[in-house]
């Protein structure tokens, strides 16, 4: 337990530096939507099936959350993925009815998965690998 305490310690530093960097990319309307569909593909696998759209996920839950940098946008999605709680009043089953809210992940596997595939997604962001 303390090596491993030890470790993160160390990375600290290295994550800080990622973090600034993810702060100092500005991302287009386009790359904000596909960081969004990536997390909502890794989340629920069929975005058209998910309880709502991809770009909801952009949709902040506090003031000040609007910004369009990389980090907010990572965090803003990371957010309304993990908390769940959101309803797209525009999507329906096929027999008409509602689909329910999304719901919340409560896993600590599946939340360090979600985390890690995200944090990998805004990698590729911040080099430019996606093109709008």
């Amino acid at each position: 337990m303390i090596e491993a305490s030890f470790d993160v310690l160390e990375a600290v530093p290295q994550i800080m530096d990622k973090v600034k960097l993810f702060q100092d990319r500005i991302l287009t309307d386009a790359e904000r939507l596909a960081l969004a569909t990536g997390a909502a593909t890794y989340r629920w696998e069929i975005p058209n099936k998910a309880p709502v759209n991809p770009s909801m996920l952009l949709n902040p839950r506090r003031y000040g959350d609007g910004a369009k940098d990389l980090w907010t946008t990572l965090n803003t999605v990371q957010e309304n993925i993990i908390r769940g709680g959101q309803r797209d009043y525009s999507r329906r089953r096929p027999d008409g009815s509602r689909k329910p809210k999304s719901r919340a992940i409560k896993g600590i596997d599946e939340d360090m998965k979600l985390n890690k595939a995200l944090w990998q997604m805004a990698e590729v962001l911040r080099s430019g690998g996606v093109q709008a």
